[in-house]
């Protein structure tokens, strides 16, 4: 399988980006690791999935690509197909569920590719996408159960080896298994004894279930949406059983957080599967033995809505955004001692609710929410101690 990988790596070398894997100085001083990350959010269409799709549709005899590709997904595989068939001037039509956000539709329409809106989710998608197979001929592009997808994404770690061979763990996401299955391959080809470590979230723990031989439950939704799949390949589930190491769960929280550090520390934008690997790390997932760890960040197409929601949360996590609940008499001059204590302290005021009706207070009494930018958690604690000086009942709101 690795002579494969090799021949995809031929193959794709004059058509896709050789992405840079660069040291990270930022991420290697906040977590006490070597941190080597291969950035293939700087590939064409922002993900790794180009790799595969293109290696796919390469393989097809020139009578295949006449008929055309198909494929379903509403996201980065979509893209990947569209692009490598208006490289190669292949028909692609493509498949996407009903609440596909326009963006990623448009995107797809602007590359050539036919867009058809089908089923509320990806598997429904599929059925109608075998239906389609059957009437004309299409020749289907998976995702990530298909040989040639595979070693398209194995190409990643030739590159990522070759700039870094020190590289002793490698933190690989996994939703359905294509990018783990065709890097653990190329990793375990390339060097017997480097650790192939899966990384999934908590809300969809499909290889881990399959792994360990759990029964974890599913949940709905994650940020980390490229890797929300709830089974593996046929074809992934047997390489991986044989070439990776071990496989973690981690939280949603964590992979928000990883988000942010990408963006504040690392300076780059990677969407949730990519920072996956990094959140791994910072919720202490990882053998001390791992000292020189390599990062996929296998994608940066995260929804700018998505992005901000997100920034915003981690703002009130570190407790940079605070929201108190302030009971106080209801007399003249109150407000204005917050406002007066928030002013002397650089703290920012952001909203105000006063209010004089709520019934479990004295009818002599209110109740102010506000909501503070702070400085840091330190600074919270501050302005909250002197509130309490001033006399009032001061509730910091929680926010999990």
């Amino acid at each position: 399988m690795f002579k494969k990988i090799i021949n995809a790596n031929e193959n794709l070398k004059k058509h896709i980006l050789r992405t840079p894997t660069r040291y990270s100085n930022a991420l290697s001083e906040l977590v006490g690791k070597n941190i080597y990350v291969k950035y293939e959010n700087f590939q064409h269409t922002g993900s790794f999935k180009y790799r595969g799709a293109l290696n796919k549709i390469l393989s097809l005899s020139p009578q295949q690509r006449k008929k055309g590709v198909i494929a379903m997904s509403a996201g980065n595989h979509a893209q990947g197909v569209s692009r490598a068939c208006k490289l190669l001037k292949t028909k692609a039509i493509i498949v996407m569920p009903n609440n596909t956000p326009f963006e990623k539709i448009r995107r797809n329409l602007e590359l050539g590719a036919k867009v058809e809106i089908y089923g509320d989710n990806v598997l429904e998608s599929e059925k109608y996408v075998n239906q389609l197979i059957k009437k004309y001929g299409y020749n289907k592009i998976h995702p990530f159960d298909d040989n040639d997808v595979i070693y398209g994404q194995g190409t990643i770690i030739m590159e990522m080896l070759e700039d870094f061979p020190e590289i002793d763990t490698l933190l690989i996401p996994v939703g359905g298994g294509g990018l783990l299955s065709g890097c653990s391959i190329a990793a375990k080809s390339l060097k017997k004894n480097i650790k192939i470590i899966a990384i999934q979230t908590e809300n969809f723990p499909s290889f881990y279930n399959l792994f360990y031989k759990k029964k974890h439950s599913f949940s709905t939704g994650s940020v980390a949406e490229g890797i929300a799949v709830n089974k593996i390949g046929k074809i992934n589930s047997k390489i991986l059983n044989k070439y990776v190491d071990k496989c973690v769960l981690v939280k949603e929280k964590k992979i928000e957080e990883a988000i942010s550090l990408f963006l504040m520390k690392d300076k780059t934008l990677v969407e949730g599967a990519g920072a996956i690997g990094l959140a791994a790390i910072l919720e202490g997932k990882i053998p001390k033995t791992s000292r020189n760890i390599g990062l996929i960040a296998c994608g940066g197409n995260l929804d700018s809505r998505v992005l901000s929601s997100l920034l915003m949360r981690e703002l009130v996590r570190k407790k940079k955004i605070l929201t108190l609940s302030i009971d106080m008499e209801d007399k003249p001059g109150q407000l204005n001692e917050i406002a007066t204590l928030c002013s002397k302290e650089k703290i920012n005021i952001l909203e105000v609710e006063h209010s004089r009706f709520t019934l479990d207070l004295s009818v002599r009494a209110a109740r102010l929410n506000i909501t503070l930018e702070t400085r840091d958690e330190d600074h919270a604690k501050v302005i909250i101690n002197k509130i309490k000086k001033l006399g009032f009942k001061v509730e910091e709101k929680k926010k999990n």
